[in-house]
């Protein structure tokens, strides 16, 4: 681990370092992987300890201020591309920001709003649940484009910080905003929807609570709605830095096993579709409705 306790000491990686920082992360996971591994967890911790602020990315994923990892604030962050301005700190988020998994998770934000753009001009009110609604920032960008769109949206969100934090974001637009502070599994609308919208909840869990939700998200589509599932792919070439350096573990799925626990959920093969954004890091679930 002596390149990345000189990358500390020169205040974080160039860019012509990241290619060589990578492997050596993929190296020491590898290696942390092992039995009776050579290193300790400790020993990388001890290392990288001095850029764990949670004035960094990383640090900030890794002490989860929130409580729970992929909170509302890391993922604006990683949306709006925010970088520390501590001097010894800002490579660190340069790295972070150029790793294919925030990428990634700025062309999840792109697909929804695609989405979106697609059917905007289908007619009548356009319903939309967004489910585990983070930060808003994606419903803010969409009216800011389209400020006279018919759609509308509810929100479900567990963390009341999340909430608010997204009605200020888009307090222009609470007019076709609604927010629910509920446990999703115990969340019963007063309406169905054309599109049901999870960018990253279903990353969060186990396979017997993914069916589940999906059943119970599924009987609230509207006749020919859509359901979208958002789910990190089991090819993320990220997985060992977010979990080495951020303590963010995510249930990673292939594109089959996607279509496994839809057709586990009693969907139709033909109702069943797995697209993914441009770096393929991303899927999602695509489920239509008679």
């Amino acid at each position: 681990m002596e390149f990345i306790k000189k990358l500390v000491e020169k205040k974080g990686p160039e860019e012509s370092d990241y290619d060589a920082l990578h492997l050596e992360i993929e190296r020491i996971g590898s290696m942390l992987d092992q039995p009776s591994p050579a290193i300790l967890y400790g020993d990388l911790l001890d290392i990288i300890s001095p850029v764990l602020s949670v004035e960094t990315m990383q640090g900030f994923a890794f002490h989860k201020p929130h409580g729970y990892s992929g909170d509302y604030e890391i993922i604006d962050k990683i949306y709006r591309n925010w970088k520390s301005t501590q001097e010894d700190l800002r490579r660190w988020d340069e790295f972070f920001h150029a790793q294919q998994a925030p990428i990634a998770v700025r062309n999840r934000k792109r697909f929804f709003l695609d989405t979106l753009e697609s059917c905007k001009d289908d007619g009548d009110e356009l319903r939309v649940l967004n489910v585990g609604s983070g930060p808003g920032r994606d419903m803010l960008e969409f009216f800011q484009k389209y400020p006279d769109t018919d759609i509308s949206f509810d929100c479900v969100d567990y963390d009341k910080e999340s909430i608010a934090y997204a009605s200020e974001l888009c307090s222009t637009y609470l007019d076709r905003i609604r927010f629910f502070h509920k446990n999703v599994f115990r969340f019963t609308p007063d309406r169905k929807y054309d599109i049901i919208w999870s960018a990253g909840l279903f990353d969060y869990l186990d396979d017997r609570k993914f069916v589940y939700l999906l059943v119970k998200l599924r009987a609230y589509l509207a006749t020919g709605g859509r359901l979208i599932i958002g789910n990190f792919s089991n090819r993320n070439p990220t997985r060992k830095y977010m979990e080495l350096f951020g303590k963010w573990f995510l249930y990673h799925r292939s594109e089959q096993e996607l279509a496994a626990l839809a057709k586990a959920a009693g969907v139709p093969e033909e109702q069943v579709t797995v697209y993914c954004e441009p770096l393929g890091v991303n899927l999602f679930l695509h489920l239509g409705h008679a």
